[in-house]
């Protein structure tokens, strides 16, 4: 987290492992396995005789499951939601199509199912979440695309977090809901070309709800 925050820039030195290890309570051995995994995720570079340096962060692995949880944790800021939401425009828009154009009924039905299970969850934040998750999963696999399904999956807890953020708007989870029917309709009725466009007013309303709260809760503007 201090890394993500940037209490620790990029080209900083971590304390030493005696410092570390001793400040957070854990043995040398639990310190050295942590900072194994953070430089296998691009945080940081142990060096012998040099220590441990926190990389840029254009080197650190954004698209970690770990790594976006971890972004959001530390206080998510416009820049980071306005890259995930670039990445899924430039992603469910078109996977949205070609499930339109693909579909099999099942997958038509589970996407169906998952859209019936938004609005069945009421205030239910978390019920909601989970359904929203499904319903875009259900979409990649529509996809009938191996390479597209798995990318659902490796963004999961940073589009969480993300339907957290946009539920705190009032209002939100209900005005977003009948997007989602949109997109499921579109995709049931074999409309490509619908499903692509109902898709990207979806994705456009959700930044700008989540950018909404971002900018409520931080006092961050449009520079940020």
């Amino acid at each position: 987290m201090r890394i993500m925050r940037g209490d620790y820039p990029p080209g900083a030195l971590l304390p030493t492992e005696a410092t570390f290890s001793s400040e957070l309570s854990v043995s040398r051995t639990a310190y050295r396995e942590a900072i194994k995994v953070l430089a296998a995720k691009g945080l940081v570079e142990p060096r012998p005789k040099v220590g441990t340096r926190v990389r840029p962060r254009n080197r650190w692995n954004m698209l970690d499951p770990d790594v976006l949880s971890w972004a959001f944790q530390a206080g998510p800021n416009i820049k980071h939601a306005r890259a995930l939401f670039e990445v899924r425009k430039v992603i469910e828009p078109a996977a949205a199509a070609m499930a339109a154009d693909r579909r099999s009924d099942d997958e038509a039905e589970r996407i169906g199912a998952a859209f019936a299970a938004m609005g069945d969850a009421g205030n239910d934040t978390e019920a909601r979440i989970a359904a929203d998750l499904r319903f875009h999963q259900a979409i990649l696999e529509a996809t009938d695309n191996e390479l597209l399904v798995p990318l659902g999956s490796l963004i999961e807890s940073a589009l969480a977090q993300s339907f957290r953020l946009s539920a705190k708007l009032p209002g939100a989870p209900a005005i977003s809901l009948p997007r989602h029917g949109a997109v499921s309709e579109a995709i049931a009725a074999r409309d490509p070309d619908q499903a692509r466009q109902e898709m990207i007013r979806l994705l456009e309303e959700a930044q700008d709800d989540v950018e909404q709260v971002i900018t409520l809760e931080s006092g961050q503007d449009d520079a940020a």
